[in-house]
């Protein structure tokens, strides 16, 4: 009997996810180098040679036995534990309190996927980072609360209370606020939490960016606010602060009774997270900054910089953003739809992630500038080529 050649397998609908936004944006960036356009290698976070201190952390952590805690070293919880308490005067048990995750989206899968049930909804201030495919994968439905340009893209407080349904079971944050980079102050955070305490409701709040404050604000994390309100998860990365995006190192801060339950769930997925990029990120937590300090006290020049170059382009001023390394900017002159232009920009060797991807309008894209200076240069004159270009083909 011949064995058929086509699999009888399909896949279920549950894993038909689309290209997420960031990748579709190296996607179309790598055909248009393909085609002949070179595209600015513009960076959020910063990409930095790890220091020796690190170095030297690594080059003995390979020679070391791995330890196989699920949680993650108890020195880097330690660390992590120390950081919050300095940081913003949090009392963490880092035993039963923080789990180490493979980055922050991993740390947010795993979450949304324990604490969420099929039919539940998730209650989203947006534009907001790429929480559908998670959110789709724990079965839960979001709830969209849109936010608007002449607010400076705040928190709108109204929108999330009336969001609410008898589904609803989470709210779910991105402080600072990535695409527009808005920095909730500590009375808007308290009236996040005050909404969920009324209806019982799970905050859970990506707070990956919160090294990147400007103006002299400050980041105000949820925990904070567990007085008020207990039932709060916080999940964060380190690459961003400590330049460890090669490491894919990150962490999730929940109640006891929630660590446990992520943490039999990590068992089955991936049983532990590696001991090189935990020692490395030991290292960076605990050993000297000015490696890291020099690099973060750049981005705020670099942000006015680019809102500065962005303004005289043609396109107008964006909210200029109060922490991250990122602005969503209005592209309207330079086309109709999403794809004008996304083609206009490509042509001028700038690849941007659209707005539709990140709940934004559709006539905005989120640039990056957490490059340096040559390349952010170059990044405005590519937007000033794209005004004169549109403007050019409108009046011929």
């Amino acid at each position: 009997m011949q064995r058929s050649t086509t699999s009888p397998w399909s896949l279920p609908p549950a894993t038909d996810l689309p290209t997420m936004g960031a990748m579709s944006t190296r996607e179309r960036a790598a055909r248009s180098e393909r085609g002949g356009v070179p595209v600015i290698p513009l960076a959020g976070a910063p990409v930095l040679p790890m220091p020796e201190h690190v170095r030297r952390a690594v080059a003995r952590a390979m020679d070391l036995p791995d330890p196989r805690d699920t949680r993650g070293l108890p020195e880097l919880r330690e660390a992590i534990a120390a950081e919050l308490g300095r940081a913003h005067g949090l009392r963490v048990d880092p035993e039963r309190r923080l789990l180490i995750t493979h980055g922050a989206m991993h740390g947010l899968s795993l979450v949304l996927r324990t604490v969420l049930a099929p039919g539940d909804e998730v209650i989203v201030p947006t534009p907001t980072f790429f929480f559908d495919g998670a959110l789709h994968e724990a079965g839960a439905t979001p709830v969209h609360v849109p936010s608007r340009e002449r607010d400076g893209w705040a928190i709108d407080l109204a929108g999330l209370e009336a969001a609410v349904t008898s589904r609803s079971r989470a709210l779910l944050l991105c402080n600072p606020n990535n695409p527009t980079g808005h920095l909730p102050d500590a009375e808007t955070v308290a009236a996040v939490v005050d909404i969920a305490a009324r209806h019982g409701l799970l905050v859970v709040s990506d707070d990956s960016w919160q090294h990147f404050p400007y103006d002299g604000r400050r980041y105000r994390p949820v925990e904070a606010f567990a007085e008020r309100w207990p039932h709060m998860i916080t999940v964060t990365s380190l690459s961003k602060g400590y330049a460890l995006g090669s490491w894919r190192v990150g962490y999730v801060l929940a109640p006891p009774h929630i660590v446990d339950a992520l943490e039999r769930r990590f068992q089955w997925e991936a049983a532990w997270c590696g001991v090189v990029p935990q020692r490395a990120a030991v290292a960076a937590l605990t050993g000297p900054r000015e490696w890291l300090d020099r690099t973060l006290a750049t981005y705020q020049a670099k942000r006015d910089r680019v809102c500065r170059g962005i303004a005289a382009s043609g396109l107008g001023e964006p909210v200029r953003p109060a922490a991250g390394a990122f602005l969503l900017v209005d592209c309207s002159p330079l086309g109709d739809t999403p794809a004008e232009i996304d083609e206009v920009l490509l042509r001028n060797g700038i690849a941007s992630i659209r707005g539709a991807d990140m709940h934004a309008p559709g006539t905005h894209v989120r640039l990056t500038f957490g490059s340096d200076e040559r390349l952010l240069d170059e990044l405005v004159e590519g937007l000033a080529k794209a005004v004169r270009e549109t403007a050019g083909r409108t009046a011929g």
